[in-house]
């Protein structure tokens, strides 16, 4: 006669504890891939064993053509040829030149191009583990990007391995030869195995000759098998199961010597006087766990070593995770974030309406806000606020909807934008009081600017009669002058950036200007002032037709060239002045000068070049100088190089523009 015996384990814990480690793993590897940045986890001979989403979209390769390679394919040559060697001088010195640091570098995407982007590096903690290793984040200067879903091809496929593992040795398909698990039946007075399987052949290592007849007691180390006698004394003594039935985790012995962790069950059959055993191999199962567990520390101290604070909340708003940056950038320890709604780190205006933000989502599937960056204010735990980027991610586990927040704080970013915005303010202001060289010098170097020039150009420019119009002007007519004086140094101050002149200052009425001071000939520079003094002209006899409510105006022009000394006087209000016997001159042609003409030197005409029509006027006595021959400039010939007009409108500055035929005289 026959008889069959089947056993059915409950299940149901195993697989809630399984299911529970993979949700953890599946969502800390769904936080890596809402991450903002680019990650790589590398080993110590550079071999990448992981990256994210980010990492694909920033650099163009795919996650299997990563995995497996070495780190130095997203470096420029010039770095990639000497990686290894800083990764081994890490290794074996332990000095971290590096790590936990940020530094800019240049990397490479599949297609050959290079970018600028931020490296920071970190030695992941494994608690124990053999291998060491290091986790990079990439963080692109061209455009900080929202980073989407990511989930490793890799890590899914150790995960559905470590799934079939414990699913296949969590079931139990038969019992005797066919079962997957090592069966005995012993007695239950003496302990002596009647009957085993096949698996319990393979398993330990004895025939099943070698087992009949044989105490229990041969599988088991000393303190496994004085535990289970006790068990079952106790049960035949009392009746109370408080093994029988159950199952617990045990250290079995092999025929080798060698022992393994197993799962033991025990059951009494119909058939009076046996006890039923069965031993499950934990060995693989365990080995899973400890990948599962391993992969989830992994991510999580990935997660920790993020530069960002990162958040994770459910439905209602209320803090299921943070990160260490968290805790160091608003002030809470983990422990007082846990448990607590997300609305502790904003401001009043925005924590009273958060959950209606929430729940309007929820209900509208509207995605305002979901996988998009803004700027916001955040909160501290000592109230005071700060500005910061804000990035949204929503993850679904197992129906469970969660959503992931990174906030970057810029303080520091509004800081530099304030200070640079603020140096070019002072930088403008300094160039348009002096000539953009000696700016530059004066900023290298306050203390002291004084040069000799050899040969400029200086032009003086004075209204004819103008002393005899203020002294009978009323409080009324003396804005009406500034206002003409603004309106025609305007259109000079316009030709002097056209001709890039030099303007040295205006007094009263007079207005100055030379050419850049250099110490190389200046022939183009004398030539710029002599068509700037034409233009200069034209732009009066403008003035007078578009504003003839200011009466006739008349300008004489003086220009003489020569040595000077120039420098930097004062130190308040700064003037670039000039001093020498050629402003003098200058200025003397200009008073002796007649109106509507402009007077100039000998030394003009010799520079000015052949462009330019001059007369002489005759010799003049000059002031501090005696006779002097002196000429009138009249014209010049049209030049490819300075094809200019000005268009000109009442009551705004002039409008410069080039066009093909020359406007001068």
């Amino acid at each position: 006669e026959h008889l069959f015996c089947g056993f059915i384990r409950n299940l149901t814990k195993e697989k809630a504890a399984q299911a529970e480690i993979i949700a953890k793993q599946n969502l800390t590897s769904k936080i890596i891939d809402a991450s903002f940045d680019a990650v790589f986890v590398i080993n110590k001979r550079g071999i990448i064993q992981m990256v994210n989403d980010q990492s694909s979209k920033a650099l163009g390769w795919s996650r299997e053509e990563f995995i497996g390679k070495n780190i130095s394919m997203i470096m420029p040559e010039e770095h990639a040829t000497n990686h290894d060697g800083y990764l081994a001088r890490f290794l074996k010195t332990g000095i971290k030149k590096m790590m936990g640091t940020e530094r800019e570098v240049e990397v490479c995407r599949k297609d050959g191009s290079k970018f600028p982007c931020i490296l920071g590096l970190a030695e992941v903690d494994q608690n124990g583990g053999d291998d060491v290793l290091f986790c990079g984040f990439i963080r692109s200067l061209a455009r900080e990007k929202a980073l989407e879903r990511r989930v490793s091809d890799e890590e899914e496929r150790n995960l559905k391995n470590a799934k079939e593992i414990l699913e296949q040795s969590s079931t139990i398909l038969g019992i005797l030869d066919a079962s997957f698990h090592a069966l005995f039946v012993i007695t239950e007075e003496e302990r002596i195995i009647q009957m085993v399987n096949q698996k319990s052949c393979d398993v330990f290592g004895w025939t099943k000759e070698e087992f009949i007849g044989q105490n229990i007691s041969m599988i088991m180390t000393d303190d496994v098998a004085t535990h289970h006698d006790q068990y079952v004394d106790h049960y035949l003594a009392t009746g109370i199961k408080k093994m029988i039935g159950k199952q617990r985790e045990v250290i079995a012995k092999r025929k080798d010597g060698s022992t393994f962790p197993a799962a033991l069950g025990l059951a009494e059959p119909q058939a009076a006087g046996l006890i039923c055993g069965f031993i499950r191999d934990l060995t693989q199962e365990k080995a899973a766990q400890e990948v599962i567990i391993r992969e989830q520390l992994l991510t999580s101290n990935i997660i920790d070593a993020s530069f960002d604070a990162l958040f994770v909340i459910d439905h209602r708003g209320v803090i299921q995770r943070v990160n260490k940056a968290s805790c160091h950038v608003f002030g809470w320890s983990r422990e007082e974030f846990i448990g607590k709604n997300i609305n502790i780190i904003m401001p009043m205006g925005h924590a009273e309406n958060h959950d209606s933000y929430l729940s309007r989502y929820l209900r509208s599937g509207f995605k305002k806000m979901i996988g998009k960056e803004r700027e916001v204010e955040a909160r501290r735990k000592d109230g005071s606020l700060f500005p910061c980027i804000l990035g949204l991610s929503e993850v679904v586990t197992n129906g469970t909807t969660q959503f992931v927040g990174f906030v970057r704080d810029v303080t520091m970013q509004k800081s530099l934008l304030l200070a640079e915005a603020e140096r070019e303010a002072s930088d403008s202001l300094l160039f348009n009081i002096l000539p953009e060289h000696i700016a530059y010098r004066l900023k290298a170097d306050p203390s002291h600017i004084a040069d000799h020039y050899d040969n400029t150009t200086i032009l003086f420019a004075d209204i004819v009669g103008f002393t005899d119009r203020t002294s009978k002007m009323s409080p009324h007519d003396g804005t009406c002058i500034v206002s003409m004086l603004n309106d025609i140094f305007s259109r000079f101050d316009h030709l002097c950036d056209v001709y890039e002149l030099n303007k040295v200052k205006t007094i009263g009425d007079c207005y100055m200007i030379t050419s850049i001071p250099s110490n190389s000939l200046e022939h183009d520079g004398c030539a710029r002032v002599c068509r700037f003094a034409l233009d200069m002209l034209r732009a009066v006899r403008d003035f007078n037709n578009t504003c003839p409510q200011h009466g006739p105006i008349d300008f004489r022009v003086g220009i003489s060239t020569g040595s000077v000394v120039a420098g930097v006087v004062g130190i308040k209000r700064f003037l670039f002045d000039m001093w020498g016997d050629a402003v003098n001159v200058a200025a003397r042609m200009e008073q002796s000068g007649l109106a509507g003409q402009i007077q100039v030197t000998r030394s003009v005409v010799e520079n000015a070049g052949s462009d330019f029509s001059f007369e002489l006027r005759g010799t003049l006595s000059i002031k501090g100088k005696g006779p002097m021959d002196v000429y009138m400039l009249k014209s010049v010939k049209p030049s490819e190089k300075w094809r200019y007009s000005l268009k000109w409108s009442r009551g705004s500055r002039p409008q410069g523009t080039l066009r093909s035929n020359s406007m001068f005289i």
